[in-house]
C-alpha cells in the first residue's frame, strides 16, 4: 500500500497469535488462521517524514509502533496512534488520503489480503417464504432493469446547472450565487440553513455571495442538493405514497444524525455527510417505482420490503452514476447497512451513516435484529477512542434539538 524504504523484516518478534487477534480484520478468527497468518505476516519501517503513498495490491498494513500524521482528502490532519482503537484497522488505501506523515520512525505490519477471513455477510434479517408470483415480478423487473428500461431519479435542472458551475474553474463565486438566486425558495432555504443554530455561524451571513465564498463551494453543493432532493422522492401511486414517504423521513433523520456524527468526527465534511444521509437509500426511489407497475411486490409490507431490499443497492448505484456522484457516495450505498464493515482506520462517510441508521433506529422493532453499538467497528472510529455506547447515546440526546433542527431545515 505504501511505499518504504528500507527492506521488510520478515516474522517480526512482535506479531503473534495475539497481536493478530486484536486487529479489526481478524476478530474472532480460530487460532489456525492466526498461526497461518503470523508465518506470512512481514512488518517495515517507516523512517520520519514524509510516508511515499503506493498502493500495494492483496496487501493490508496497519500500523505496529509510532505514530502517524495523516492528511485526509477533507484537509483535516489526523494522528493515528500505534495501540489506539483507531490503529486496530488497517492504514487507508493511498487515494483516501493526501498525504502521511511519520512523526518517528513506525513500524507497520503487512498481511496477505488472500490469507484473510472473508468478512460476513450481509444476511437478510428474517427468512421468508417468496411466492411463485412474487419471484416472477421481481424476474421480470430485474429483466427491465437490465434492459435499460428503469426510469432512474433525475437530479432538479438547477441542481445539476450549479454543480456544473462549482467544477468549473471559469466560473467565480458570484457566477454560482447568481445561479443559486435563479431559486428564490432555495436562495431562503440556503440562507435558513447556514445561518441556523445547527450550523453554528459566528456571523450572519447575510447573501448567497457570502455562503460561497465563506463555506467553499463544496459544501455549497452538498447543501444544495441537501435543500433539492425532497423533490424527487415522489411517487404517482397512492398504494405507495405512504413507503416513499416514511423512505424520505427515514433519509432527513439519517441525513440529519449524519451531519451531528460528522461534525464531532475529524476527517469528516459535516455537510457531504449530511447529504451521504440524504442519499443512502436513494435506490429504494427506483426500486418504489418499479414496483408501482408489479402488484404482486406490493401485496403486504414484507413483500414490499424485501422487492426493495434486493433491488436497492444496484439501483442506487446506477442514479449515482447517472448524477455523476458514485465516486463520492458510492461506497455509502453498499455499505449503509454493512454493520461489521471494517473500512480503514480513518472515518468516512460510509461510517457516519451506519453509525446513524444504528441511532435512527433505536426504539424501532428493527432494533432487535441489529448487532450491539459496540459491536460495529464503525463504532470505534469516533471522535473520542475511548466513547462508550453509553456516552454515544448521551451526545447524541444532547444534539436531539440539532437533529430535529437539522431535519426541519432540509425538510421543508
Amino acid at each position: 500500500m505504501f511505499g518504504f524504504s528500507k527492506a521488510r523484516e520478515r516474522t517480526a518478534p512482535t506479531v503473534n497469535v495475539d497481536l493478530l487477534a486484536g486487529l479489526r480484520p481478524l476478530t474472532g478468527a480460530p487460532t489456525s488462521t492466526l498461526a497461518r497468518l503470523v508465518a506470512s505476516a512481514s512488518t517495515s519501517q517507516a523512517a520520519s517524514g514524509l510516508v511515499a503513498l503506493e498502493d500495494t495490491p492483496g496487501r493490508m498494513d496497519f500500523l505496529l509502533r509510532g505514530n502517524l500524521q495523516i492528511q485526509t482528502r477533507t484537509g483535516s490532519m489526523l494522528l493515528l496512534k500505534a495501540g489506539s482503537r483507531q490503529a486496530c484497522f488497517p492504514l487507508p488505501r493511498a487515494n483516501q488520503v493526501t498525504s502521511m506523515f511519520a512523526i518517528e520512525t513506525c513500524t507497520l505490519l503487512h498481511l496477505p489480503e488472500n490469507e484473510l477471513p472473508a468478512a460476513p455477510s450481509l444476511e437478510a434479517e428474517a427468512a421468508t417464504t417468496t411466492s411463485d408470483g412474487e419471484a416472477e415480478a421481481l424476474a421480470r423487473l430485474r429483466d427491465q432493469l437490465a434492459g435499460g428500461n428503469q426510469e432512474l431519479p433525475s437530479l432538479p435542472d438547477l441542481a445539476l446547472k450549479i454543480s456544473q458551475a462549482i467544477d468549473s474553474k471559469d466560473t467565480s463565486n458570484d457566477d454560482i450565487a447568481r445561479l443559486i438566486q435563479i431559486d428564490p425558495a432555495l436562495t431562503a432555504r440556503l440562507l435558513s440553513v447556514v445561518n441556523s443554530s445547527a450550523f453554528g455561524g459566528v456571523s450572519k451571513i447575510t447573501s448567497v455571495q457570502q455562503a460561497v465564498s465563506r463555506l467553499g463551494r463544496n459544501k455549497v453543493r452538498s447543501l444544495v442538493y441537501s435543500c433539492l432532493l425532497k423533490s424527487i422522492f415522489k411517487i404517482q401511486s397512492p398504494v405507495l405514497k405512504k413507503t416513499m414517504e416514511s423512505l424520505w423521513q427515514h433519509s432527513a433523520h439519517v441525513a440529519a444524525l449524519s451531519f451531528v456524527l460528522g461534525r464531532q468526527t475529524p476527517g469528516i465534511d459535516p455537510e457531504q455527510a449530511m447529504l451521504a444521509g440524504l442519499v443512502h437509500d436513494i435506490g429504494a426511489i427506483a426500486a418504489i417505482d418499479g414496483i408501482s407497475r408489479y402488484s404482486k411486490l406490493a401485496e403486504n409490507e414484507t413483500s414490499l420490503k424485501r422487492a426493495i431490499d434486493q433491488l436497492r443497492v444496484e439501483l442506487g448505484i446506477k442514479t449515482l452514476q447517472h448524477w455523476g456522484l458514485c465516486d463520492e457516495f458510492g461506497p455509502v450505498i453498499r455499505h449503509a447497512e454493512d454493520w461489521h464493515r471494517i473500512g480503514s482506520a480513518i472515518p468516512d462517510n460510509a461510517d457516519i451513516v451506519v453509525l446513524a441508521q444504528m441511532h435512527a433506529m433505536i426504539g424501532t422493532p428493527r432494533m432487535s435484529t441489529l448487532p450491539r453499538i459496540s459491536e460495529i467497528p464503525a463504532f470505534d472510529k469516533l471522535t473520542n477512542s475511548e466513547m462508550t455506547p453509553r456516552q454515544s447515546l448521551n451526545l447524541l440526546e444532547e444534539a436531539a434539538g440539532e437533529v430535529r433542527e437539522v431535519h426541519a431545515l432540509i425538510s421543508a
